[in-house]
This record gives C-alpha cells, structure tokens and sequence, in this order.
C-alpha cells in the first residue's frame, strides 16, 4: 500500500514552499524531507519539484512517504497476529503476554516483529518495523507499529507531547489504601546497567493516575492512565505502593504455577493519525488470565 500525503493549496499559500507544507501542514521531520527530496518524492502537479518549489492557489502537492526498505536481521516467523486495525500508515497488534515486541540474542524468531515480518511478506509488501509505543515481554495489550518513518516520527512526537494516550487494567497483590489517586515519584536505574527501576528524588519525573475499580480476596483491579511513559512505570509505582503487580517477578513475587508473566493489560490508546488527523481510538478486552477480576 502507497502512503501518499496529499495538499490542495488555496489562496493563502500562495508563495509557500513544498518544505513550509512539508513541516507545517504534514510535520515531517528535516532529516525525512531531505530523503524525500533527494528520491523524487515531493510532486506539485505530479511533477517532482524542490523543496524550495512555491506553491499558488488550487495546485495539488504530493510527498509519498512510502517506505520500501525492510527491517535487517529480523527473521520472519509465521505467528498468529490479533490485528485489530491496519492502514498503510500503521497496524495496531493485540500483543499476547509472553511475546516480546523485538528480536534479541535469547529470542530472535518468535517476537511480534518476527511475526509481522512474516505477515508483510505474506501480503507482498515491505515495511520496516517501527514499534511507536513499547510494552514489556509480560504486558498484553494495544501495540502500535509504525509502516515508515514518517508515521512513526509523528506518533513518536505525540507520546512526547502527551497526545497519545494511554490506559492499563493491572491486578495488585494487595489493594491500594486510597483507592484513587496519582502517584508522582521519579523513577531511576537500581544499579547501572541492570534492568530493574526504583521510585528516587533525583530520577526521572513519574506520574502514574489509577483507581482501583474491583476488589477480590486481597487482589484490586486498577484502571491506569501513564502521564509519563518511565520504563516499568507501572510496576514500579504500585510495587512501591507496597501492592506490586500479580505474578511480577522483579517487583513483586513470581508465581509460575499461576501466572505466564505479571498481570498487566493495554486495553486502550488514543492518538491523532498521522496523515489524516483523525482522533483514533482503540479498545481491546482483558486477556483469559485477567477475567477473573471483572
């Protein structure tokens, strides 16, 4: 599928250039509209024109952002997908817990991207894989994967801005004494380069919003909204709490028998789309491990 931003000038752009559309009215990077430029992709009329290139009234300008390289080192692997929108801008995944969302030394073949590598080829097309927002090995739920940079710098630049919203469903191992709240405590490395956080006054800023929305037996069902994005904001935040998430075996106690992975679910984004600006909003079911909780 060809990802093709396309501008019908008016009269107030007359005198603008190809580059002011490009980084005004679309919000393409300066490093993408150099390749662009330097390819033939930027058309007035559909003819290829210079950044540089002025505009009048009723002219129709083109940047095709299609991106035909594929992503190194990524083998692909026929997995089950739980697609739950697809356009030549993006696909949004309903990733299971226990899949990795990349390739890594212990596990290059069975990861979301190995899988939609697969499913690329499958359909003839070439994309490289551009995960926009990340989630851990153990967390299910909502991934959004970007078909070319100028998606994923766009959406990127929303996550920034706080203009990509996100909601989680956890279940913690004990329920919160205030059953609503925010927790704003900055977040760092443990140790130097080793995986696990800790909440610190001279980390990162960390603001986790929740509200505990079922009780069972000792263990909550708590919806989460992230105002940051802190690698293992959640976990570390409710484990701080004194309730870490079921089943987490770094902040909380494993239990195999039980548990796949730490009880932990994206059942919601909301974010602009990059070419047409729509407002997206996606919403997918908790996961058989969770249903217990409702």
């Amino acid at each position: 599928m060809k990802a093709v931003l396309e501008y019908l000038a008016k009269k107030e752009d007359e005198g603008r250039t190809a580059q002011w559309i490009c980084k005004q009215k679309f919000g393409i990077s300066s490093g993408l509209l150099t390749t662009l430029k330097l390819n033939g992709k930027l058309k007035i009329n559909g003819n290829i024109c210079r950044s540089v290139d002025t505009l009048k009234d009723g002219d129709i300008f083109t940047a095709d952002v299609t991106e035909e390289e594929k992503s190194q080192n990524i083998v692909p692997s026929l997995i089950e997908l739980d697609i739950v929108y697809e356009d030549e801008y993006l696909i949004v995944i309903n990733k299971p817990r226990n899949m990795c969302v990349h390739p890594s030394i212990k596990n290059y073949d069975n990861t979301l991207a190995n899988g939609l590598v697969y499913y690329w080829q499958s359909k003839g097309e070439t994309h490289k894989f551009h995960a926009v927002n990340r989630i851990d090995k153990d967390t299910s739920g909502i991934c959004v994967i970007a078909k070319n940079r100028f998606a994923h710098g766009v959406l990127s630049e929303q996550i920034k801005n706080q203009r990509f919203s996100r909601r989680y469903l956890a279940i913690t191992d004990g329920v919160p004494e205030v059953l609503q709240g925010i927790i704003n405590k900055p977040i760092k490395r443990a140790q130097e380069g080793i995986m696990k956080r800790m909440t610190a006054p001279d980390g990162k800023r960390a603001v986790t919003h929740y509200k505990v929305i079922n009780t069972r037996e000792g263990y909550g069902l708590v919806d989460v909204f992230l105002e940051t994005g802190r690698t293992h904001q959640i976990r570390v935040h409710f484990s701080d709490m004194g309730c870490p998430l079921v089943g987490d075996w770094l902040y909380g106690k494993e239990d195999k028998e039980k548990f796949s992975g730490h009880l932990l679910h994206a059942y919601y984004a909301e974010f602009y789309h990059p070419a047409t600006k729509e407002l997206m909003k996606f919403q997918v079911p908790l996961p058989e491990d969770m249903k217990w909780m409702q």
